[in-house]
């Protein structure tokens, strides 16, 4: 593997004048991401929290980066920042396209560097572009599919096959209610799922595994509420913007900082 320069960790130190905030021994380690699928990529079946059985056929999910940070803020996501508050203790480069129904270790493009400090939150950056700068987190003109899925949802007897397709970008803006601020609600925000809960210390040689389980996403999901893309075949779609309750509930769920993601330390 390549092991890649950091950006928020240089940029860190640079704005602290390297003074050692940070401290401990700095490490390398690797990375990979692995699914929920016991049968290694094939389907997924379970029951929502609204009555439906669902199987999933694809589950994808595009991961731009990774930190880690050694305190927890109430919400990341509700800062005017968007780089958490606190000290960043690791990070990790993508893009890495997930398969979240293959329970096999899906490996980063580039090593992960960082300090040998514990670390109690974590985050996913869901974007495209070259992230390894912090300020492409607000490009909108690099826009990928975050979200990529297929199945089937039955529930008294209605099947409702499905697809949902999901991107961050300018279909997402929220425009600022005060003039006098008008980059208030930065896509950063949106972009970024803090923060994730986590009790680890990044050591040398070790591996960061990002569990992704795609059940959450569509626990909520009333599927009766999508709009029909097709009768023949049969096929509904999830919207890519906030249309109808179920385009809501499963943009909400990719956002999850519980139950959907989990770090472990190996």
């Amino acid at each position: 593997m390549r092991v890649a320069r950091s950006s928020v960790l240089v940029w860190l130190c640079l704005t602290c004048a390297c003074s050692g905030t940070t401290g401990g021994q700095r490490v390398v380690f690797s990375a990979v991401a692995v699914g929920a699928a016991p049968n290694f990529g094939k389907t997924l079946e379970f029951d929502n929290s609204v009555g439906y059985h669902v199987t999933l056929t694809r589950a994808r999910l595009h991961v731009g980066a990774i930190y880690l940070n050694q305190s927890v803020a109430s919400s990341g996501a509700q800062e005017t920042a968007c780089v958490l508050p606190g000290i960043y203790v690791a990070e990790v480069f993508g893009p890495l396209e997930v398969d979240a129904l293959s329970a096999h270790e899906q490996s980063f493009p580039y090593d992960g560097e960082g300090n040998r400090v514990a670390a109690k939150a974590g985050e996913l950056w869901l974007a495209g572009g070259d992230i390894r700068h912090p300020a492409d987190i607000n490009d909108v003109s690099t826009a990928p599919v975050i979200l990529d899925a297929a199945g089937t949802a039955e529930k008294n007897g209605a099947s409702f096959p499905f697809e949902a397709q999901l991107t961050i970008g300018e279909n997402r803006a929220i425009a600022s209610s005060d003039p006098a601020y008008p980059g208030a609600n930065p896509i950063c925000k949106q972009r970024i799922v803090t923060p994730i809960a986590v009790n680890l210390t990044p050591t040398n040689g070790g591996k960061l595994v990002l569990h992704v389980d795609p059940r959450g996403w569509f626990s909520g999901v009333d599927f009766a509420l999508l709009a029909q893309s097709s009768k023949n075949p049969l096929l509904y779609r999830f919207a890519d913007a906030p249309t109808q309750a179920a385009d809501v509930s499963l943009y909400g769920a990719l956002h999850s900082r519980s139950g959907v993601y989990r770090f472990t330390w190996e």
